[in-house]
């Protein structure tokens, strides 16, 4: 089998990019949005390699005060996955507000199953209450540095974890994760900052190096795995063929 191109699940592209200079990162990309106007904006592009997710980021004040459930439903509509959205323990914005946006998305996401990349920075164990109270099909913990109890109950929930470069020191983390429910994600420009080399989406080599080494597997067979964990995931989220032709050949050239 041919080795599929590398694949990033979670990364912030600047919405006016070019589409050859995404198709020259020679990757698959998963490109977060912070808020509904800002999908918007790009909801008319076309990337083969690339897909836009809506997201409702809970670090912006102005976006959750604003965040309109009804607007989101609409948008979610034409979005290939959501992202990114989620609850952050050290954000501006008041709890009541996140926890508000963030049941609004979930119970959306009830109506319209995608895949969701999560976002859980300091508030690990409020995110799974969250999935406990509106259990959604999809869920991604991106960059997830939870505690080993809270990481085992997140497998149990059925959740998959986006990985990024600068998660791969986090072994006891790593460990307790089943590679069945791993994916990579750069969360470029944030999580691939101190990476070895050019930094740039689609840069998730170190991701699959060093998940490789620590599962005694070569890299190569790796990155098919990768992708046949988000082909599964996919297909989980019922939003396989919400995929464009490039993607829906990889997904079919991996066994």
């Amino acid at each position: 089998m041919k080795t599929p191109p590398p694949l990033d699940t979670h990364a912030h592209i600047a919405a006016d990019i070019e589409g050859h200079e995404i198709r020259a990162l020679g990757a698959f990309i998963f490109a977060m949005t912070r808020s509904v106007d800002e999908f918007t904006k790009i909801s008319a592009r076309r990337d083969t390699r690339a897909v836009w997710g809506v997201g409702v980021h809970p670090g912006l004040v102005r976006i959750n005060k604003a965040f309109d459930a009804a607007d989101f439903g609409k948008a979610l509509s034409s979005a290939t996955f959501v992202g990114e959205v989620g609850l952050d323990g050290s954000s501006r914005v008041a709890q009541s507000d996140q926890i508000r946006v963030f049941r609004a998305v979930l119970a959306e996401l009830q109506r319209q199953p995608r895949i969701v990349s999560i976002h859980s920075s300091g508030a690990h164990f409020q995110v799974l209450r969250e999935l406990h109270r509106t259990p959604v099909d999809g869920a991604v913990l991106h960059w997830w540095t939870g505690s080993p109890e809270l990481t085992e109950e997140a497998v149990r929930l059925g959740c998959y974890f986006s990985v990024p470069p600068a998660m791969m020191s986090s072994l006891e983390t790593l460990k307790r994760i089943p590679i069945e429910r791993i994916l990579p994600e750069t969360d470029h420009p944030y999580g691939d900052r101190r990476t070895a080399g050019a930094r740039r989406p689609g840069g998730v080599a170190e991701v699959e190096r060093r998940v490789a080494k620590l599962h005694g597997q070569e890299s190569r067979d790796i990155r098919i795995q990768l992708w046949k964990n988000l082909r599964t995931l996919a297909d989980v989220a019922d939003s396989r063929h919400r995929f464009g032709t490039e993607w829906q050949a990889v997904f079919n050239n991996l066994d």
